[in-house]
């Protein structure tokens, strides 16, 4: 029986553009190092560069909110949280989407917030200035939170919710991000005491 939105992932457009500049950025001081004849400085600079591309996509890439009729699932940087249905509790947006569940408390680093990509279709044209109304409250982690509401309350009133079955939430370390990272930092102290 199909009940709300089947498949969605909620993520901030604006964090995954500026992720994707600040890698193409790296990807362009390597390649400039290694054009100019300054191989031996790349090397040492590889690691500086990749630890800024990981961390950039653990930060502003990576995380996400995905809804399905199972589960709702929260991706952070370093953490990641698989959350029933029925162990939601409350759901608050009022700085970020947090979820209130029979675990504890999970926020979503992945909430779309109402900033200028969530505007800029809003824009006037004679204008080049960005309307921050009291509309805005309305757009971003505000809208995340109307659709987790909508499928909790879909699942509720439909009497599909049950029980909590386990312990309605799992929590995961992201392994090989944390693993990167780690032997990123290693190498850039190491590339940083060699001469």
């Amino acid at each position: 029986m199909a009940v709300g939105p089947q498949e969605s992932v909620l993520y901030p457009l604006g964090s995954r553009i500026l992720a994707a500049v600040v890698v193409v950025i790296c990807g362009v001081i390597e390649a400039s190092l290694i054009a100019y004849g300054h191989a031996d400085l790349a090397l040492r600079a590889t690691p500086a560069v990749l630890l800024v591309a990981v961390l950039v996509y653990a930060a502003f890439w990576a995380p996400r909110v995905e809804l399905d009729p199972a589960e709702l699932r929260v991706i952070n940087p370093f953490r990641s949280y698989r959350i029933s249905w029925p162990a939601i509790r409350e759901i608050d947006s009022r700085w970020s989407l947090t979820l209130h569940t029979v675990q504890g408390r999970v926020t979503a680093w992945a909430a779309p917030s109402p900033g200028l990509f969530s505007q800029l279709p809003r824009m006037r044209r004679d204008a080049f200035r960005v309307s921050l109304g009291s509309d805005r409250e309305s757009r971003g982690a505000e809208q995340a939170r109307q659709l987790i509401v909508q499928q909790w309350e879909a699942y509720r009133d439909r009497g599909v919710m049950g029980a909590v079955e386990g312990e309605g939430m799992t929590k995961h370390w992201n392994l090989p991000l944390l693993v990167a990272v780690a032997v990123l930092s290693a190498a850039v102290v190491l590339g940083l005491t060699i001469r």
